[in-house]
């Protein structure tokens, strides 16, 4: 329970410091375009003072060919006919301009910006202002490589991508140590249980054989005493002393079993055969109890086992499953394939497991009846294992319980 809160907490953490990292990346990347315009515009004002302080002075505009700077594409100072006075290709002053992008900044719109797409096919950003002069007003159209604010964008980008990949690569890693750990929880519980069981096994086999003895014993005098007794009480009292004894011999069987080492598969078995001569032995305890048995059996399925095993494992199913319904009702067996598996299916109709006995339910000595044993089921999951099989248990769509068993199939 600890160590699922304690997971729980880790996992919140996670989730939370992961949706604040991807919050921060894109939000920088959000706010990397304004900052890269930013730094256009910020460059574009600077430029233009300088390229207005040099036009003032020389008012051939020739000066300005000398200007020299490297964000600079090129720089146009157009009038108010549309004719170029100034180009940085030569060729092209005295030229019309072709757009009317200039008109804003003359008309006393203010300032205008854009991106543009040369013929040469690189993207510029586009700056228009007006150069006040001695006596005219021309439009400055500065153009400059976005390259070095674009790197502020593109940073930015990367930044995020490799952001979010680090944190699918830190959940993937994240995800598959907790596969790893929890598998590795789980053998380590299972040894642990198989070593717990080894040990009850072996001290339940000690005590089996030391109380065996004396309860044959007990039980023979009870039996001579009842018989040779006149006393109808003492008749009755040696009457129980044999029942009870009968009793404690069946939960010694039972210790014997359980602590018995269960032979591995040995050849194969028709799995329909089996139930069938099971369900015949357990049909007089389901008539007496007014329980129908109903069996749908698959065809041709086989496993590699013990039959004699196998059958106490069926049988133990059958009986619990009849004595689940005192009131009467129906046991359905039924066997089938799935994939490379023989699954066997033992049902009733009584008033089920709760929940919370489900994982002990095949746990020694756990019982929720009021004389059981509580080793049949356990008996049970170890023929199974045995196998290379296992038991499960789940509620009855039609109420009561359903015994899963599933084992190799053999072709």
């Amino acid at each position: 329970m600890r160590g699922n809160i304690v997971s729980l907490i880790a996992l919140a953490a996670g989730v939370i410091l992961s949706l604040l990292l991807g919050w921060f990346a894109v939000g920088n990347y959000r706010s990397a375009r304004p900052i890269a315009e930013g730094n256009l515009r910020g460059l574009a004002l600077s430029l233009t003072s300088a390229l207005e302080s040099i036009a003032a002075r020389d008012s051939s505009l020739a000066s300005l060919a000398a200007f020299r700077a490297r964000d600079i594409a090129y720089i146009s100072v157009i009038d108010r006919n549309g004719t170029i006075v100034f180009h940085s290709n030569a060729d092209l002053i005295g030229s019309r301009v072709t757009d009317q992008r200039y008109v804003t900044v003359l008309g006393g719109r203010g300032l205008a910006e854009n991106r543009i797409r040369l013929g040469t096919g690189e993207e510029v950003y586009e700056y228009h202002a007006p150069l006040h002069l001695p006596g005219r007003t021309l439009a400055l159209r500065l153009a400059l490589h976005p390259w070095r604010a674009d790197a502020v964008i593109h940073r930015a980008r990367v930044g995020m991508v490799v952001l979010f990949s680090l944190l699918a690569a830190a959940w993937t890693m994240g995800v598959l140590l907790y596969r790893y750990a929890r598998r590795a929880q789980e053998h380590r519980l299972e040894m642990v249980r198989r070593e717990r069981l080894a040990q009850l096994g072996e001290m339940g086999a000690v005590l089996a054989h030391e109380v065996r003895n004396p309860l044959s014993g007990i039980k023979g005098y009870a039996q001579l005493l009842m018989e040779r007794s006149n006393d109808d009480e003492n008749r009755e009292f040696s009457a129980l002393i044999v029942t009870e004894a009968i009793r404690l011999e069946s939960l010694v069987s039972d210790l014997l079993a359980y602590a018995r080492p269960e032979p591995g598969p040995e050849g194969p078995l028709q799995v329909n055969a089996v139930i069938d001569h099971v369900l015949a032995l357990v049909d007089p305890e389901a008539r007496a109890a007014g329980v129908t048995i109903a069996a749908s059996l698959a065809e041709g399925l086989a496993t590699r086992g013990n039959e004699a095993r196998l059958e106490q494992l069926i049988l133990n199913l059958a009986k619990n499953g009849i004595q689940a319904m005192p009131d009467g009702g129906t046991l359905t067996v039924v066997t089938r394939r799935e994939g490379k598996t023989v699954e066997i299916s033992v049902a009733d109709h009584g008033h089920g497991i709760a929940p919370h006995d489900r994982e002990r339910i095949f746990t020694p000595f756990f019982t929720t009846k009021a004389r059981g044993s509580g080793l049949g089921l356990a008996v049970c999951r170890k023929i199974a294992e045995a196998h290379g099989g296992s038991i499960s248990v789940a509620d009855n769509p039609g109420g009561g319980t359903v015994f899963r068993v599933t084992l190799p199939l053999h072709r």
